[in-house]
């Protein structure tokens, strides 16, 4: 559940772990609110606050909602079975069965140990490698992704 939330996480370049350049913008911005509150400017060090804080509280609440939410799922504690065919994709579970057609899918991307599936903004299949029953289904299900989704990219 946290895996796949983080690999979504990944495709929004502001929510990426701290690398870099963004190491260089989070001591900047850490070193305006020091300006702002040596300076006096209330408004400026809110809004340098606010920025700060969002960067450093952002995964914590993140995966507090993530779990919040992921109890309100249908598949709570259940085990599904996710097939994918020319004609789309057939999950089971315990207490559901859907069927998606591959139009549904606006976008996958392919990481080193397993796939994601979105189906728009917010929504979205990990299927790691990790559980699928051989090789031969993790290439199948990469190849039906690419074939069947326009927008198919290797992270």
């Amino acid at each position: 559940m946290i895996t796949s939330f983080l690999r979504y996480r990944k495709q929004l370049w502001w929510r990426r772990p701290f690398i870099g350049l963004q190491w260089f913008l989070g001591a900047a911005l850490v070193a305006l609110l020091a300006l702002a509150v040596f300076i006096g400017s209330v408004v400026l060090a809110a809004i340098v606050g606010a920025i700060v804080g969002a960067l450093l509280l952002g995964w914590p609440i993140d995966a507090w909602l993530l779990r919040r939410r992921f109890r309100k799922s249908p598949f709570h504690n259940d085990e599904i079975a996710f097939d994918m065919s020319d004609s789309g994709s057939h999950i089971v579970g315990r207490d559901s069965e859907v069927r998606i057609g591959w139009a549904s899918f606006t976008r996958a991307r392919r990481f080193a140990d397993g796939l994601l599936l979105f189906q728009g903004p917010g929504f979205f299949n990990w299927l790691p490698d990790s559980a699928a029953v051989d090789k031969a289904a993790v290439a199948n299900a990469q190849e039906l992704a690419r074939l069947h989704i326009q927008d198919y990219r290797e992270v």
